[in-house]
């Protein structure tokens, strides 16, 4: 019997609801058939294992009738709600008469023929189309043009994992107790009843495996392809049911997010012409963006604009963090990250890419591999990296790569006056000054701004200060450039330092290049001339203990900027490229915040180059030849210390603007020495004579200061002391230096002062 009324097939459904009773009302008509014809032969049959299965088979033909009963009933019932307002016509006395008996005349009329299953599902079909309600069972089989057959496939398979007593209607179906799902040949046997061939349904069978495998994960045996089960999984379920169906898949929500998310997007006021430029490469066709720049540079909320123009939404999948895995799970879960695009009209964002040299090959791999998935599918595909990726060698595919560069001045002046204006600043906050002396990019300029607010909120204050907003600006450090180097406090001053007169010169001249700089490159319009290496770049070499330290951190606290010594033992890596790569990243991020950066030791990264024809050599000739080309073109501080001048590539003295020997102090110098470093607080005893102790022992600064120091504590632990440093304790501190440096002295040394000393 046919129970879809023809007559409201161009009148929408009133919702979801009936929508779903209409289709899963299809299903159960033809497993009821299907399973009637299989009572059928089980009863012809003379006996058997199959009368085994014959009282399953009557519950099973049951309660298929029985669904079909109640979509029936409720059906009717709706028929019935409709015409009662015609049951309230009235027709007068006469016109009852007249049609008294008229239809007990008529014939009965003809059976009629039973309606094709394809021929109810394209009905189900036109009236979801004129419905305006979300259908998104009907939307999704639409959006991926399944055929009718794979739609009813797909029903099969829902019925049977929403509701536990289809279960058995399946096992029967499939005539195994252990088989309570649809695979695509039992749906088939269902679809097409008495008609069913292999024949001529096996293109059917093969497109609605190929399309259910977008969405559901089919475990296909490759021997026997339609024995292979078809069961939504929760996402899926969740999805065309549950009150959440955007929510990401609960098994991969360590890696996958939604960047899309969220309230109204700030306006582009950086770098829009990136936008344009993506914009009108999709509209050309391009569906693989490459977009790169620094952190916080806009690349996602580059992807946020341009899915807001196109009224899309975004998958982003953290590929650090995946990539670590076998290629089995990455398969799955770049999968699973295509059906959520699919699902939610989204695009894709293959998020954190990066990847050491000895891990290429892996890496580039599994990005072929999720160019395929993606591309398959006909989604747009966005990378996003610190640096430009070679695609070139990843797939074969067209791509567009596209920078997201530092801003220029005056849009990093925008973006701080437009992220400010939530906040009350200090009147001494110049966001000129911070636009300029910072190279930003605007994520780093908010969230400078939000610490800014919180340090000042923890130093109670109701503005924000100048001296916190810039502290809050040095911490926007990158990660990476803080596991390469270790900040420096540079609380010395000019006055707290001793050397002589020419040194001393020399430090301020080299001070003066950078107080002067805008002056002579910019209003005298050097740059023109000298648009390369306008940076400062100081070399400090002379005996341990001299100085050397002590005077990068002058440098830092005249100009104040922040002091960052790069720890060589982190920078020098044994994987071949990685050294490199190091360097350049620490003299990148130094430049986006101006500090000074100070290179201890630097003979060992800045040695000799030498054409011996080793490949050790050669990859040390190459450190060597990239420090000189990123020393030179760094618009900062860069500070060099060595012991040992001769060690160091004699290409560095040219691209040096100064250097800087520190002698070995004269005897005058190291009273100074002794003076200055010793804390005016010090309770100094009469018998101290400093005058003596810095003719008689020939120590630079750093051995003075440990002798004071050692002295202290002494005077501190000696009761007979009086609270007071006397020449006995600098006497016992000088002793344990020789000591301790290996210098060989004698009694004689000491004299006249020899008998206090142990």
């Amino acid at each position: 019997m046919d129970f879809f009324d023809f007559e409201k097939k161009n009148t929408p459904f009133s919702g979801y609801r009936e929508y779903t009773e209409h289709l899963f009302a299809c299903v159960d008509r033809q497993l009821s058939s299907y399973i009637e014809h299989l009572m059928q032969l089980f009863a012809s049959d003379g006996g058997g294992f199959k009368n085994v299965l014959y009282p399953d088979i009557e519950i099973a033909r049951d309660l298929c009738e029985k669904h079909l009963a109640d979509f029936h009933a409720a059906a009717v019932s709706d028929t019935q709600s409709t015409d009662e307002a015609d049951d309230d016509l009235i027709l007068p006395d006469e016109l009852v008469s007249l049609f008294a008996g008229f239809g007990d005349e008529l014939p009965a009329a003809p059976a009629q023929k039973e309606t094709d299953i394809a021929d109810l599902l394209a009905y189900i079909d036109h009236r979801a189309a004129l419905t305006e309600q979300p259908l998104p069972l009907y939307d999704l089989c639409a959006k991926l043009h399944f055929a009718p057959f794979t739609v009813f496939c797909f029903a099969c398979a829902i019925l049977s994992s929403t509701q536990t007593n289809y279960a058995s209607v399946f096992q029967v179906v499939n005539q195994n107790g252990n088989l309570s799902a649809p695979s695509i040949e039992s749906a088939a046997r269902v679809y097409y009843g008495k008609n069913f061939s292999i024949t001529e349904s096996y293109a059917q069978m093969s497109l609605a495996l190929e399309q259910l495998q977008s969405i559901l994960t089919l475990q296909i045996n490759g021997a026997m392809p339609f024995s292979t089960l078809v069961s939504p999984d929760k996402r899926i379920i969740d999805f065309l049911f549950g009150t959440e169906p955007a929510r990401i898949d609960e098994n991969y929500t360590r890696f996958f997010s939604r960047p899309t998310d969220g309230g109204e997007l700030d306006p582009f006021l950086a770098n829009g012409q990136v936008l344009d430029a993506l914009n009108i490469a999709y509209d050309d066709g391009t569906r693989i963006f490459a977009l790169y720049g620094d952190e916080g540079s806009g690349r996602k909320f580059t992807i946020r604009h341009f899915c807001a123009g196109h009224g899309l939404s975004c998958v982003s999948v953290n590929c650090a963090k995946l990539f670590v895995y076998d290629f089995r799970f990455v398969e799955q879960a770049l999968w699973a990250a295509a059906r959520e695009c699919i699902l939610t009209d989204a695009c894709v964002c293959l998020d954190n890419l990066s990847y050491r040299e000895d891990e290429k090959d892996k890496f580039f791999g599994y990005m072929d591999l999720a160019f395929g998935k993606f591309t398959k599918q006909g989604l747009t595909v966005f990378t996003t990296s610190k640096e430009k990726l070679a695609l070139k060698q990843m797939t074969t595919l067209d791509f567009a790569a596209l920078e997201l560069p530092t801003p220029n001045f005056s849009e990093r002046e925008a973006v701080w006056q437009y992220y400010a204006k939530p906040y009350i600043l200090n009147a001494d906050v110049d966001l000129t000054e911070l636009a300029t002396k910072f190279l930003f990019t605007p994520g780093k300029i908010k969230d400078a701004l939000r610490q800014g607010k919180s340090l000042a909120n923890m130093n109670k204050f109701i503005d924000v200060p100048r001296a916190m907003l810039f502290q809050s600006c040095n911490n926007q450090m990158s990660h990476e450039l803080t596991q390469k180097a270790t900040r420096i406090p540079a609380n010395f001053g000019w006055d707290d330092i001793v050397m002589n007169p020419d040194q001393r010169l020399a430090l301020k001249n080299a001070c003066d290049q950078l107080i002067y700089r805008k002056q002579v490159y910019e209003q005298w319009n050097y740059i023109k001339k000298y648009p390369y290496g306008r940076g400062l770049s100081v070399l400090l070499f002379g005996a341990p203990g001299t100085g050397k330290s002590m005077c990068a951190q002058v440098i830092a606290h005249e100009m104040n900027l922040e002091l960052y010594r790069v720890d060589l033992s982190k920078v020098v890596d044994k994987y071949v490229g990685e050294t490199e790569k190091a360097i350049s990243m620490i003299f990148r991020e130094a430049k986006k915040c101006n500090v000074v950066l100070f290179f201890d030791e630097c003979d060992t990264l800045f040695a000799k180059r030498s054409d011996d024809g080793g490949s050790n050599q050669s990859s040390n000739n190459n450190k060597t030849a990239l420090l000189l080309q990123e020393v030179e073109a760094y618009d900062g501080v860069s500070v060099l210390a060595t012991n040992y001048k001769h060690n160091i590539d004699p290409a560095f003295f040219r691209r040096m603007k100064f250097i800087v020997e520190f002698q070995f102090p004269d005897a005058d110098t190291r009273e100074m020495l002794w003076r200055t470093t010793i804390p005016k607080t010090t309770p100094l005893a009469e018998d101290v004579d400093i005058r003596f102790l810095a003719e008689r022992f020939e120590f630079v600064g750093g051995n003075i200061k440990n002798c004071i120091l050692n002295a202290a504590f002494l005077a501190a632990a000696d009761p007979e002391a009086e609270g007071e440093v006397h020449m006995k304790h600098y006497l016992q501190a000088i002793k344990y230096e020789f000591v301790k440096t290996g210098k060989v002295f004698t009694r004689a040394d000491f004299e006249p002062y020899a008998h206090m000393v142990l």
